[in-house]
């Protein structure tokens, strides 16, 4: 396994790969995500609803993945689709911003939470699009992210927006509270069918094994650590930017 290094910062700074460079738009993170009905790979016969697939590698997991989660962190992505639009600049305009947002696809983005940059581009905080709506996600969409390696040692990123934010914290609360290190542990992700007026849709729900991460992944785990301390992981490439379709619009809010 060739060990990389992720520089991607707010600066545009560079990817190292020992001795290759190159620029971080070019790099696209190994991103599991929970196939839906509409999502691209379904609809090719790559997987079914509710299967993790690498949408780096083209691997697909199945219903269940286990992992060795290492480390987290969020971001905030506002990608604007042609229905939206105008939905999305009539609530800028009535909150008094007077930013317009003319173009599709990837706007704004936030690698820390905090501030964002692109249109509107503010702080998070202050933004009318950061807000949830009652049970409706926010129309900027933050995602909570693990970084973790698959049991080959494969580094993989979990990430939950939308209706599975609530997974996404649990899982986060869950490494954090834990007396141990999170990667002393293997965890292990499912899904589970749940309908609306939209559809029916796969939710991912998360669970400790109980298993105890062997040595030889242990020293694994140990290398990833090192690789990604204190590095800023975007994942906001090309391919990361168009949203998974078939996600539902409604979800629980945050605690």
């Amino acid at each position: 396994m060739s060990m990389q290094k992720y520089e991607t910062q707010n600066t545009g700074a560079m990817i190292s790969f020992g001795q290759e460079h190159m620029d971080a738009s070019d790099f696209i993170p190994p991103r599991v995500k929970v196939l839906q009905a509409m999502s691209q790979e379904t609809t090719d016969e790559r997987g079914v609803v509710g299967d993790f697939y690498n949408t780096l590698t083209g691997e697909n997991y199945g219903k269940a993945l286990r992992f060795i989660p290492l480390t987290t962190f969020k971001n905030r992505l506002l990608i604007v689709r042609p229905e939206r639009r105008d939905e999305i600049n009539k609530v800028l305009k009535g909150s008094g911003v007077k930013s317009v947002i003319e173009g599709d696809g990837l706007q704004c983005r936030s690698l820390d939470t905090v501030v964002g940059v692109g249109v509107p581009g503010m702080e998070c905080a202050d933004c009318p699009l950061s807000q949830w709506n009652g049970r409706i996600p926010p129309l900027c969409s933050e995602s909570y992210n693990v970084t973790a390696m698959n049991e080959l040692g494969d580094l993989i990123i979990l990430s939950f927006s939308k209706s599975a934010a609530k997974t996404g914290k649990k899982l986060i609360s869950t490494m954090r509270m834990r007396r141990e290190k999170p990667w002393t542990s293997i965890f292990e992700a499912t899904t589970r069918k749940e309908s609306n007026d939209k559809g029916t849709f796969a939710v991912p729900e998360i669970r400790v094994t109980g298993e105890r991460t062997d040595d030889t992944l242990l020293r694994v785990a140990a290398e990833w650590m090192n690789e990604l301390s204190g590095r800023i992981i975007d994942l906001s490439a090309e391919e990361y930017a168009e949203e998974p379709v078939g996600a539902p619009e409604e979800g629980e809010a945050p605690f």
